[in-house]
C-alpha cells in the first residue's frame, strides 16, 4: 500500500542517507544505483550520531543506533527514517511524526526465516536430535533410548495466523499434518485454506506440536501458564518462537519435569540474554536457542535490501510503503484535528481492551463541528486504536484499513451537523463476536481529550496513561474499599470517575492510576466483596 505524507521534492540536488548501522553491501549498492549520496558510519555513538545526522535526507538503520529525539532535532533536512527489521524501539516515533519524518520498517522480511525455525524445531522435537547429537559426542550410541515419532497425520495446532503462522500453517499441510488455528484476534474464516479455527481449549487438547506465532501483548501475556498446560496432552510438544513471556516458563519447567509435557523448544525468553543460572538450562527435554528467528543470511540480506529500496522510492518519488507514522492529512488540518485524533485512538484502545472477544463491527459516529470536517483521519486514528493491542506490527493512517479489511473488521460512519451538547462529539461503538456490545463517547476541551460518556454512563474523565476499570455493587463504602486495597499495593490513584447506576444494576468507576495491575491482582481486587469485576487499561 503507498500513501504520501508530503509533496515530493524535486530532486535539485542529491539526497544523502547515513547508513548507521551494519547493512548488507546488497542494500548500499540499491541507494547508490538510485544516484544517492551514501554514508556508511556504523557504530556511532550518541553524540556522534547527532552530529553526522545534521546535513542528512535519509537514515538507515538496524537495532544498535538509536534516532533518538535529539538526532531527529539536529536533522532539518531529514525526511525519512527506514529500520531493517519490525521492531521501531530504537526510534523515537513522537519526535519524528512532529518533525514530519517519516518511519518505516520491513515487518514481513523475517517471515520465511522465523517460519522455518519452528518447522526445524518440531523436527528436531520429534526426533530427539539434540541429545542424540550430545550422546554420540559422548561416545554413546543410545539408538534404544532415542525412538522418536512421525510428524506425519499428528496435529499442529498454530496459534496466531499472521504472517509467521500462516507459513508454519502452510507448511505442515505440506508435511501431511492436520493443522488447526486458534488466533484471539481473528474473526471471519480461517485464512489459510485447509486449516480449521478452533477455540483455547481444543486446539491445547487436540495439540501434538503446539507452535506460537502472536505478539506479546496483556491478552497474550502469560497465555499458556500452568492451567492451559494441564490441558495438552502429555504427549504434546510446544515451540515458541514468537515472544518471551507467552510462555510462563516456571510452568513449563515444572510441566516438562512431572511428565505432563513431552517437549518444548523456546527461542525467545522471559529475559534475554538467558541468564546464566536460568532453571531453563537444566531441563533435558527443553530445546533452547539464542533468538535465532531472523538470523538467516537470507533474512539479513531480505531485511537490508527491502528498507533501501523503500527509502528510495520515498526519497525519489515519495511513494511510502510500511510507514510507521504516515500522516494522512495536511499540516494545516492536522494542527486542528489532532486532539481528536488522539481522543479517537484512545477511545478505540479502551473499547479493544475492554471487550474480552473480538470486535467484529465498529460504528463511529461525528456529530456538531466535527461532522463538518474531513474525518478521514479520525477514522483511521479509531481503527488503529482497535487493532493495535491486536498485532505485534504497527497499525497506523498507512495500514490501518488494509488490516481491518484483512481481519473482516466491518466499520459503518454516521455525520451529523445537527447541535449537540458539545461543540464536537465523537461517538464509538464496537460489537464483538459473541455479539457484546460496548459504547463512549468523547471530546476535546481546551485542548485535550476527554470522555463524557462510557458504556451508557455519563463521565467527565480524561483518558490517559493507566486506567483501572471496576464494576461494583453501588453501595457505600466502594470507594474507601478500592482505595486502601491500591494503597497496598503501592498504586497511586491520580484520577477518579464514579457512575451510580439504576437500582439493582451494576455501577462503574475508572480510577487513573501510576501503574497498571498484574493479572493475579486483578483477581484479588475482584474477589473483595463490592467489586464485580475488574481490569486494567493502558493508553
Amino acid at each position: 500500500m503507498s500513501s504520501s505524507t508530503a509533496a515530493p521534492e524535486t530532486p535539485t540536488r542529491t539526497f544523502v542517507v547515513l547508513v548507521a548501522d551494519k547493512l548488507d553491501p546488497d542494500g548500499v549498492k540499491i541507494l547508490e544505483a538510485a544516484g544517492l549520496q551514501v554514508r556508511v558510519q556504523p557504530g556511532l555513538s550518541p553524540e556522534e550520531l547527532v552530529e553526522a545526522a545534521k546535513d542528512v535526507d535519509g537514515i538507515l538503520v538496524r537495532s544498535a543506533a538509536k534516532v533518538t529525539e535529539a538526532v531527529i532535532d539536529a536533522a532539518p533536512r531529514l525526511r525519512a527514517v527506514g529500520r531493517a527489521g519490525i521492531g521501531v524501539d530504537n526510534i523515537d516515533l513522537r519526535a519524528a511524526s512532529r518533525h514530519g519524518v517519516l518511519v518505516m520498517n520491513t515487518p514481513l522480511a523475517n517471515a520465511t526465516t522465523t517460519a522455518e525455525l519452528a518447522i526445524a524445531h518440531m523436527m528436531s522435537l520429534a526426533r530427539h536430535l539434540p541429545a542424540a547429537d550430545a550422546s554420540m559426542k559422548a561416545g554413546r550410541w543410545d539408538k534404544s533410548k532415542l525412538v522418536g515419532r512421525e510428524i506425519t497425520g499428528k496435529t499442529l495446532v498454530v496459534v496466531g495466523l499472521g504472517k509467521i503462522g500462516r507459513i508454519v500453517a502452510e507448511r505442515g499441510l505440506g508435511l501431511k499434518m492436520e493443522v488447526l488455528a486458534y488466533d484471539p484476534f481473528l474473526t471471519g474464516d480461517s485464512p489459510v485454506p485447509g486449516v480449521a479455527l478452533v477455540d483455547l481449549d481444543e486446539a491445547l487438547a487436540r495439540a501434538d506440536f503446539l507452535s506460537l506465532h502472536v505478539p506479546k501483548s496483556p491478552e497474550t501475556a502469560g497465555l499458556l501458564d500452568a492451567e492451559a498446560l494441564a490441558k495438552m496432552k502429555p504427549s504434546a510438544c510446544i515451540i515458541n518462537c514468537a515472544r518471551g513471556g507467552i510462555v510462563v516458563e516456571k510452568d513449563l519447567v515444572a510441566a516438562l519435569e512431572g511428565g505432563a509435557l513431552a517437549g518444548a523448544a523456546l527461542d525467545v525468553f522471559e529475559t534475554e540474554p538467558l541468564p546464566e543460572d536460568s532453571p531453563l538450562r537444566g531441563v533435558p527435554n527443553l530445546e533452547l536457542t539464542p533468538h535465532l528467528g531472523a538470523s538467516s543470511s537470507e533474512a539479513q540480506k531480505r531485511v537490508s535490501t527491502e528498507i533501501a529500496k523503500q527509502m528510495v522510492d520515498y526519497l525519489l518519488r515519495d511513494e511510502a510503503r510500511c510507514a510507521v507514522n504516515a500522516p494522512s492529512v495536511s499540516a494545516e488540518d492536522l494542527a486542528t484535528l489532532r486532539p481528536y485524533m488522539a481522543l479517537a485512538r484512545r477511545s478505540g484502545l479502551m473499547l479493544a481492551q475492554v471487550a474480552e472477544d473480538p470486535i467484529v463491527r465498529v460504528e463511529v459516529s461525528y456529530r456538531g463541528d466535527l461532522a463538518k470536517r474531513d474525518t478521514n483521519a479520525v477514522k483511521l486514528a479509531v481503527l488503529s486504536g482497535i487493532l493495535s493491542p491486536a498485532l505485534e506490527t504497527p497499525v497506523n493512517a498507512v495500514n490501518a484499513e488494509m488490516v481491518a479489511t484483512e481481519r473482516g473488521l466491518k466499520l459503518l460512519e454516521e455525520n451529523s451537523k445537527e447541535p449537540t451538547d458539545f461543540t464536537s462529539l465523537l461517538e464509538l461503538r464496537v460489537v464483538t463476536k459473541r455479539g457484546t456490545e460496548h459504547s463512549l463517547a468523547g471530546t476535546v476541551y481546551r485542548g485535550r481529550p476527554r470522555l463524557v460518556r462510557f458504556e451508557g454512563f455519563g463521565v467527565d474523565f480524561v483518558p490517559e496513561g493507566h486506567l483501572l476499570l471496576t464494576r461494583h455493587h453501588d453501595q457505600p463504602g466502594v470507594l474507601g474499599t478500592v482505595a486502601t486495597w491500591l494503597g497496598t499495593k503501592g498504586v497511586n490513584i491520580g484520577g477518579l470517575q464514579m457512575a451510580s447506576a439504576p437500582e439493582g444494576q451494576a455501577a462503574l468507576a475508572l480510577y487513573g492510576i501510576n501503574r497498571p495491575l498484574e493479572p493475579d491482582e486483578l483477581r484479588e481486587l475482584s474477589s473483595l466483596p463490592p467489586i464485580i469485576g475488574s481490569r486494567t487499561i493502558t493508553l
